[in-house]
C-alpha cells in the first residue's frame, strides 16, 4: 500500500512539473492575470493579438524593447557594444555604483555618522527625482 501511494504521488509531482515546464497558451493566459510574474508581465505587455503566446514579430519588438532597456541601463558600461556586459564591464559598472553612492552619502550625510538616515534618505531621493524630472525623458524622445 506504501508503495502505490509513493508511485502515485510521483506520478501526481511529474505531471505537475511537465504541465509547469511545457505550459499551454491557456495556461499562460491564466499567469498572466498574476502581476508578479515576469514572463507573465511580458506576454500581457507584446501579445497584441492576445493569442496567448508570441509570435515572431511580436518577440521581434519584446527584444527590441529589451534591448532598449539595457542600453539606457548599462549602454555606458558596454564599452565593446557587444549587448552584454563582461566581467571587466560589471567591474567598472561596480565601481561607478560604488562611488556614486558615497558621493551621495557625502552630500547628503548631515550627521556625518557615514550613513543615510531616514530624513538624509529623503533629501537624497527628492534630490534625485527633481534631478530626473528635469532631465530629458530618453524613452520618448522629449
Amino acid at each position: 500500500m506504501n508503495t502505490q501511494l509513493t508511485y502515485r504521488g510521483a506520478l501526481a509531482l511529474g505531471l505537475l512539473a511537465l504541465t509547469l515546464i511545457h505550459p499551454t497558451p491557456r495556461l499562460l493566459a491564466q499567469a498572466c492575470q498574476e502581476e508578479g510574474d515576469k514572463s507573465a508581465k511580458l506576454l500581457k505587455r507584446f501579445d497584441a493579438n492576445q493569442n496567448g503566446q508570441l509570435d515572431p514579430e511580436e518577440q521581434k519588438a519584446a527584444d527590441a524593447s529589451r534591448q532598449e532597456l539595457f542600453q539606457r541601463l548599462h549602454g555606458k558600461y558596454d564599452t565593446d557594444q557587444d549587448g552584454k556586459l563582461s566581467e571587466s564591464e560589471k567591474s567598472a559598472r561596480r565601481n561607478a555604483m560604488a562611488n556614486q553612492k558615497k558621493e551621495t552619502i557625502t552630500k547628503f550625510d548631515q550627521d556625518g555618522d557615514g550613513r543615510l538616515n531616514p530624513e538624509e534618505k529623503k533629501a537624497a531621493a527628492s534630490a534625485r527625482q527633481a534631478k530626473t524630472a528635469t532631465a530629458p525623458n530618453k524613452k520618448s524622445g522629449v
